[in-house]
């Protein structure tokens, strides 16, 4: 084994927890590692990489099981390219459609903020809850 980790070290270099090492490898993302006779895991240097791959793609957006196929298809001999290309396609579009939901949102609350401006001060009891939501 070229320069061997144990989980601090592996954890250290890829910027994640030991916790985060055991669950993505009960998750299936990563290698059962070698043992030492004490029981101590020991990982090759490319556990690493494999490490910052799954943080980055999650920052792209990527469930976990998605990075299990993306890392399926790469051990298995094939190329995951297509595959990310598509589910980031895929990401892209619902972020769109997010985002326009969400400006649609902001607008009503603009418009709701503008018109209790508006509405006078009321009694307690001149509403069913709250004239400023009701007046939507």
């Amino acid at each position: 084994m070229k320069h061997p980790f144990f989980i601090g070290a592996a954890a250290r270099a890829a910027g994640v927890s030991i916790h985060t090492i055991r669950y993505y490898e009960r998750r299936g993302l990563l290698p059962a590692p070698q043992r030492t006779p004490a029981g101590y895991r020991v990982y090759e240097a490319a556990v690493v990489d494999r490490l910052r791959f799954i943080q980055q793609a999650q920052a792209l957006g990527f469930s976990l099981a998605e990075i299990k196929e993306v890392l399926r298809l790469k051990f298995s001999g094939q190329s995951p390219c297509d595959c990310v290309r598509r589910r980031l396609r895929t990401r892209l579009a619902a972020i769109e459609e997010e985002l326009k939901n969400l400006r649609a949102i902001r607008r009503q609350i603009r418009t709701c903020l503008d018109r209790s401006r508006r509405l006078p001060r009321l009694p307690h009891a001149a509403s069913a809850i709250c004239p400023i939501v009701e007046s939507v």
